[in-house]
């Protein structure tokens, strides 16, 4: 058997097979983590773009009336400026919206705004308090004419049906067509960022999201690592084994001579 004839037995074939299948999903891993890495750097560029733009009148970006699918990208985070009333009556809370590690609500107004229209407003983040069924203490929107600035977001996707257990008031999603209720609205919703008059207390302002590339540079790199590991550690294996094997042919060989050489002859 030649020095590597080792590699052709059954346990070796197969560790090769798994180290050829290995690297390349580790480097797939990695090429995924750099694009992930991508869209977040887009995400931050997006987020600081239009965060720092000068409000507009919301009828600038986004068209009363239209259609949920219309306010993507080109319009999130867009600072717009809006005049109305509040309509408490159609208040809402968004269910499960954590802050700061503690679970709470989405406290969403809708405005019946100058044109008639309704704007979906959320207004800041309260923490839940007492059982999933309690009812919630809510600061109330301010009295009379508003004027506001916010920030504008997408419409989210919620159930046909909301589920039948949910406390009066609480929905699962911050779905514009469930605040309107059938009314002509914005078709997308606003992140309040001042008003004036200013609100009572007890609510949180909405934070812009945290701008960093997080973890996914690093991951990349650590996948790259994982198979250089993979290589190395595959061919320190093989080494050792022809060194065991060069080893127990040597030992073989001089066993096999010193048979042929009989007893040591006397004298």
């Amino acid at each position: 058997m030649s020095s590597y004839g080792f590699l052709r037995r059954p346990r070796w074939l197969a560790l090769g097979f798994i180290v050829l299948i290995i690297i390349p999903s580790f480097f797939l891993l990695s090429r995924w983590q750099l694009s992930r890495l991508d869209e977040r750097r887009h995400f931050n560029a997006l987020v600081t773009e239009h965060g720092a733009a000068q409000p507009v009148p919301v009828d600038e970006v986004m068209a009363a009336g239209g259609d949920p699918a219309s306010v993507g990208e080109a319009q999130r985070w867009l600072p717009v400026t809006a005049t109305g009333r509040y309509d408490e009556r159609g208040q809402v809370l968004v269910r499960k919206r954590p802050l700061d590690g503690q679970n709470g609500f989405w406290v969403v107004t809708p405005m019946i705004t100058q044109s008639g229209a309704v704007l979906a407003v959320n207004r800041g983040w309260i923490k839940a308090e007492g059982g999933a069924t309690d009812v919630q203490a809510v600061p109330p929107p301010p009295a009379g004419e508003v004027s506001i600035v916010g920030r504008v977001q997408p419409s989210e996707e919620a159930p046909a049906e909301q589920p039948s257990d949910l406390p009066a008031g609480q929905v699962t999603d911050l779905s514009v067509p469930l605040v309107a209720a059938g009314a002509t609205a914005y078709p997308g919703y606003v992140e309040l960022v001042s008003s004036d008059p200013e609100q009572a207390e007890g609510l949180t302002p909405i934070p812009l999201p945290e701008l960093s590339d997080g973890p996914h540079l690093s991951y990349a790199v650590q996948w790259i690592f994982f198979a250089v590991v993979a290589v190395v550690g595959f061919v320190i294996l093989i080494r050792r084994e022809r060194e065991y094997a060069a080893a127990e042919e040597a030992m073989a060989a001089e066993a096999g001579a010193a048979g042929a050489a009989g007893p040591d002859a006397g004298p």
